[in-house]
């Protein structure tokens, strides 16, 4: 229990990480303590500049997926990384084949430039899946049809900000990490790395000047939005 000294955490409100999010600006989304426990650096994959992908190459684990809404993987073809009754993943994240843009700029594909256009292509609202090579370095991620208050996952978090902003249902996410201390005598390794918990993401949300939230608070607004909704509309039947 919280003593009576400690400060509550300090989230933004839904509204101004949607706008923030509309803005092409990162914000970060919290999962409950009870599942992963971390936090994701979110971004729509329509403002997912090279920049936008340095950064987040630097602040994260570096294994950049996409989101995207389900329609859009069925109309891009892109097949599902594993069968879903072979999905081993603790929460059933629902990878496809990895991807890189097919384009003649792309050299590896590793680079923040090459998976910057990657995911920028899947934004654009006449994408094909020929535009793309298969496997590759950007990992697309098949959000559930019911969004969050189906499954309460980053995955269907990012497509749901994509939705509330008016932008094409394709996101970029990646989680924050803390990569620990130099390790003394100058070897070439780091101590007490690990994944950036509540308090960390909100003190990286204050120095960066980014929106954070939670995935149970984007679910309550959602609730009450439609409640709100149906109010109206019922009385005005």
């Amino acid at each position: 229990m919280p003593s009576a000294t400690e400060k509550p955490p300090h989230f933004d409100s839904i509204e101004d990480t949607i706008t923030a999010f509309g803005n092409g600006e990162f914000i970060i989304v919290l999962d409950s303590p009870d599942r992963e426990n971390e936090g994701d650096l979110i971004i729509s994959a329509s403002h997912f500049t090279t920049s936008k992908a340095a950064f987040m190459i630097r602040h994260t684990s570096g294994l950049i997926c996409a989101p995207l809404s389900p329609s859009l993987v069925d109309r891009l073809g892109l097949s599902p990384m594993v069968k879903d009754n072979e999905n081993q993943d603790p929460n059933r994240t629902a990878y496809t084949i990895s991807i890189d843009a097919d384009d003649p700029s792309i050299t590896t594909g590793i680079s923040a430039g090459d998976r910057s256009l990657t995911c920028r292509l899947l934004a654009d609202e006449g994408v094909q899946g020929n535009w793309f090579r298969k496997p590759g370095h950007v990992f697309p991620l098949r959000a559930r049809s019911g969004g969050v208050r189906e499954r309460r996952g980053h995955t269907e978090a990012a497509v749901e900000f994509c939705k509330l902003s008016g932008l094409q249902e394709a996101a970029v996410i990646c989680e924050l990490v803390e990569d620990g201390e130099e390790v003394e005598g100058g070897r070439a390794e780091r101590s007490q790395a690990g994944m950036m918990r509540r308090d960390a993401c909100l003190e990286f949300a204050r120095k960066w000047g980014l929106r954070i939230c939670t995935i149970e608070s984007l679910v309550d607004w959602l609730d009450r939005r439609d409640e709100k909704e149906m109010t109206t509309t019922n009385g005005h039947a």
